[in-house]
C-alpha cells in the first residue's frame, strides 16, 4: 500500500526561507570577495606587464641609439597610432607622442601597456639657454645642446651630459618629480632624457589602438603627465582619492632614462662613439671640453 503525505507536509530536512537567505548572503560575500581578488590579481598582472615592456623599450631605445647615434623621435601623427617616428621633431609639442614601435623593430604589442593602451614618449629635443659656470664648478648643461634626436648641428646633445649636475631649474631637461609622501613635489631628476608613460587603467591621457585622440579627464597629476608638450612628469604611488591635496586618483606608471642609463652601457661595451677625457673627473692637461656629439669621430685626447 502507498503512503501519501498530508497536504501542506513540511520535510523536516528542507530549507526554511530565513536559512536560504542566510545561504545566499553568504554566498553573496564569497562571490564579492571571489570577484575583487580576481580583480586585483588582473591588475597586478597587468602592472608588471606594463613595467615589464618598459623595461623592454628601454633596452630598444639604447639600441638604437647605438645604430643611429640618436633617439628616434615620437610617433606624433594625428589620428590611429603607426608607430613610425617623425622624421624630425623639433619643439617641445612634437617631443610628445607614441613610442614609434616600428622605428625601433618591437612588434605593436610591446607598445601597449597591460591596460591595452599605447604608451606615451616623451624624448628631450629642447634647447636649454646658454651657460658659463663659474670656474671650478661642477658643468650644467654648458651649451643649448640638448637635443637628443639629432647628433649634428645646432642644439646637439653633447656627451657631457654624462656627468652634468643640474640644480638651477632653468636648466633641467625633464623633470620627474616624486609627489610621495604627498603633497610634495621632490625632485627626483632634473636631467632625465627620455620618459615611457602608462596612463593606467583609467588610460587618461593615453592614445588608443582604435581612436586618434587621447583620451581626455585626466587631472592634477595626471593632467600634468598627460599634457602634450610637457616637460615635467609626477611620479606617486596609486590613488583613488581625489583630493587636491593628494594630487587627485592616479594610476600611471612613470619610467624614465637619463644620460648615465643611455650611454654607460654604450661606454662599457666600448661602442660609444667620441668618447673623451674631456668628462673625466681629472682630464688630462690640453683635454678640451668642446662638445662631442655622439655618432662622430671619435676626438683624440691627450
Amino acid at each position: 500500500m502507498i503512503k501519501t503525505k498530508p497536504v501542506g507536509y513540511l520535510s523536516t530536512a528542507g530549507f526554511t526561507l530565513a536559512e536560504m537567505a542566510i545561504v545566499l548572503f553568504l554566498m553573496g560575500i564569497a562571490m564579492t570577495m571571489g570577484l575583487k581578488m580576481v580583480t586585483a590579481n588582473l591588475d597586478n598582472g597587468a602592472y608588471s606587464e606594463t613595467k615589464s615592456k618598459q623595461e623592454r623599450i628601454k633596452i630598444a631605445l639604447i639600441g638604437f641609439l647605438r645604430t643611429n647615434g640618436r633617439l628616434p623621435c615620437p610617433d606624433n601623427a594625428g589620428g590611429v597610432a603607426t608607430g613610425v617616428a617623425a622624421a624630425v621633431c623639433v619643439g617641445a609639442a612634437l617631443g610628445y607622442g607614441v613610442i614609434p614601435w616600428q622605428t625601433l623593430g618591437l612588434p605593436r604589442d610591446a607598445a601597449l601597456d597591460g591596460w591595452g593602451n599605447y604608451f606615451t614618449y616623451r624624448v628631450a629635443n629642447i634647447n636649454l639657454p646658454a651657460f658659463t659656470p663659474p670656474v671650478g664648478a661642477p658643468p650644467l648643461h654648458v651649451n643649448p645642446n640638448q637635443n637628443w634626436t639629432i647628433n649634428v648641428g645646432a642644439g646637439a646633445f653633447d656627451i657631457r651630459s654624462l656627468n652634468s649636475t643640474i640644480t638651477a631649474p632653468g636648466y633641467q631637461t625633464l623633470l620627474i618629480q616624486n609627489r610621495d609622501p604627498a603633497p610634495g613635489p621632490n625632485v627626483e631628476s632634473r636631467n632625465a632624457i627620455l620618459v615611457i608613460l602608462s596612463h593606467g587603467k583609467n588610460g587618461l591621457g593615453a592614445k588608443t589602438t582604435k581612436v586618434g585622440p587621447r583620451i581626455v579627464g585626466a587631472t592634477l597629476d595626471e593632467l600634468t603627465n598627460a599634457t602634450p608638450g610637457t616637460v615635467t612628469f609626477s611620479r606617486r604611488a596609486y590613488s583613488e582619492s581625489p583630493a587636491v591635496v593628494n594630487g587627485g586618483i592616479y594610476d600611471d606608471v612613470v619610467a624614465y632614462m637619463t644620460p648615465q642609463d643611455l650611454l654607460q652601457p654604450l661606454i662599457n661595451e666600448k661602442t660609444l662613439a667620441g668618447t673623451c677625457q674631456a668628462y673625466c673627473a681629472i682630464p688630462a692637461a690640453g683635454c678640451s671640453p668642446a662638445a662631442i656629439p655622439i655618432g662622430t669621430t671619435p676626438i683624440a685626447c691627450p
